[in-house]
């Protein structure tokens, strides 16, 4: 535990931390602004889906040319060039027009897309591998955080102002962080590798190529689409579906969003520490995924006779195993990239996640807008995460072979 304590790692990691959750506080913030935005921007509340599937499409191109832009601007620029744009979109959300909503949820995506591949090239360069594990769980903890942040934050803003006054404090504290960047030790710019210092284009290709060429590394593509698909589906959907079928009132939905992604912090914390040292990242994944399945089996049957206290628990399961599985995800692809080639190996990993985060959303709103039906809808994200899951296993054991 030393070794983490040292400025080195420290600093980036508490920089990397803090730009992620202000840049995930945007992205969640739409689902929680929702039924109070909605109506002023001219789109229905369950439409939102739409708007986070901008966002994760965006992000899902961008995040390919991460580790182009990393070596040519040095992460210091790109985590400020992150914020910058972020800020961008909130403005444009805050126009409360369907088309600079869209344009919004762009940059928003725009932002997003470097942020995971470019902390994973920061923190493999200076952590120890025993400790990376723990290390990437603490960096992930930025996406539970930005989540808990958005429906701690927004509602009471929302309720004692405006939706749109509540929003503006996302670019007021990225501003802070973009004065802050430079102490946070994340790197300059340096020359590319040798033979690997084509354009943009070439380096998003060669993202793909590089995962793609891997059995495990593909297996793991699959697994992160899934998985990332389902969490971000329900997340996305959450504060509207408890607000329609369990009774609950704007601000006590926002606080249920934020009750799932304290869950997942704390998740992320513990499950990091044990990674490595008392079961295998792999193995805890398979774990993660049988109970994230169980639980968002029973979320689909959430009715307004439905305890509170009962829901709380099983939001508290279901975002424990649906948030905690991502920075074990991310050490692992970071252990099976090749040397010097982790922000390429993260970057083209992140876009199949991000492929499922797109159509999560997406599938879920055109699913419930065709049968009307949240049950079903949510019964099939448990479907699918125990499917992914088994397919995990399966790799494993075909590796261990």
């Amino acid at each position: 535990m030393h070794d983490i304590l040292k400025a080195s790692i420290l600093a980036p990691l508490l920089s990397i931390l803090a730009i992620q959750s202000v840049i995930n506080t945007a992205s969640y913030g739409l689902s929680v602004i929702a039924p109070e935005a909605a109506p002023a921007i001219g789109i229905a509340p369950e439409s939102v889906g739409f708007l986070v599937s901008t966002v994760y499409f965006t992000a899902m191109v961008t995040g390919l040319a991460s580790g182009v832009l990393v070596t040519r601007l040095g992460a210091t620029r790109a985590f400020q060039g992150m914020l910058l744009l972020v800020a961008g979109g909130i403005a444009a959300l805050a126009a409360s027009t369907p088309v600079t909503a869209y344009l919004g949820a762009m940059l928003i995506g725009l932002g997003t897309g470097p942020m995971n591949p470019a902390g994973s090239y920061v923190l493999a360069r200076v952590s120890p591998p025993t400790w990376q594990p723990f290390i990437f769980s603490v960096k992930q903890c930025g996406t539970p955080a930005g989540g808990m942040l958005a429906g701690v934050v927004l509602p009471p803003l929302m309720l004692a102002y405006d939706w749109r006054l509540a929003i503006a404090v996302i670019p007021a504290v990225a501003a802070i962080l973009f004065l802050a960047a430079p102490a946070g030790r994340l790197g300059r710019r340096e020359a590319p590798p040798e033979g690997r210092r084509g354009d943009i284009v070439r380096g998003t290709l060669e993202a793909l190529r590089v995962v793609l060429r891997d059995k495990l590394l593909r297996g793991f593509a699959v697994i992160g689409m899934v998985y990332a698909g389902v969490q971000v589906g329900f997340a996305s959907y959450l504060v509207v579906y408890v607000w329609r079928k369990v009774g609950m009132s704007p601000a006590e939905a926002g606080l249920l969003f934020a009750v799932l992604h304290t869950g997942g912090i704390v998740a992320r914390i513990v499950l990091g520490y044990l990674a490595g040292r008392y079961f295998t990242s792999q193995g805890m994944l398979v774990a993660l995924g049988i109970v994230m399945s169980a639980s968002y089996a029973l979320a689909a049957t959430f009715s307004a006779a439905w305890p509170v206290a009962l829901v709380y628990v099983v939001i508290v399961v279901t975002g424990m195993s649906g948030n905690g599985w991502v920075g074990l995800y991310y050490a692992e692809i970071a252990r099976l990239a090749p040397d010097g080639r982790t922000a390429e190996v993260a970057g083209g990993c992140q876009f199949f996640m991000y492929s499922g985060i797109v159509s999560g959303p997406l599938l879920f709103g055109a699913v419930l807008n065709w049968t009307g039906s949240y049950v079903l809808c949510i019964g099939g994200l448990a479907a699918a995460t125990l499917m992914a899951t088994l397919y995990l296993q399966a790799i494993r054991k075909e590796a261990a072979g």
